[in-house]
């Protein structure tokens, strides 16, 4: 293993152990707030999947492989979403998602990495990128606010607000 591969591997070990405490805190529900981590993580890893130096041309059977892998992503975050937790304090909704919930992340990095062996042997190289990983990650954060705005907004009764900064 490369001491870059290494680096990689803790800093993504980091992100998801971040995201998996934050997400296991019961915490204010609050769009605007939930939306700006798959949005800023997607950027990164857009730009890191475009910047990369060493960056392999991307094939069809990337693209093919790049979109299961975010179908999956979405379908692991609506889970989550699902699994997530709501309760009134204070008149105010808050939301946590759950240990349950949390180990969806381990099966999913698990299933990449099955996915990533495969995916050499069949040609896809621009899969392994660390921006693909990180695209992964805001996809599946992306599914898990879609199903927690809509289960928010039938417990509310209302569409609920995303503040302005």
């Amino acid at each position: 293993m490369t001491s870059n591969n290494l680096l990689t591997a803790v800093l993504m070990i980091a992100i998801l152990g971040w995201i998996i405490y934050r997400q296991n805190q019961w915490r204010p529900f609050d769009p605007a707030r939930m939306w700006r981590g798959p949005l800023v993580l997607g950027i990164v890893g857009v730009v890191v999947l475009a910047s990369a130096d060493n960056a392999p041309a991307v094939h069809t059977v990337d693209i093919v492989v790049l979109v299961f892998e975010a179908v999956l992503g979405l379908a692991v975050g609506a889970l989550m979403g699902v699994l997530s937790k709501f309760v009134r304090q204070d008149g105010q909704l808050l939301v946590r998602t759950g240990a349950f919930a949390s180990a969806l992340w381990v099966a999913l990095i698990a299933v990449r990495i099955g996915i990533d062996v495969v995916a050499v042997d069949i040609g896809a190289k621009a899969v392994l990128s660390v921006g693909a990983i990180i695209v992964l990650l805001a996809v599946s954060r992306l599914g898990r606010m879609l199903v927690i705005s809509a289960r928010a907004e039938r417990l509310t009764g209302s569409r609920p607000m995303v503040r302005a900064h």
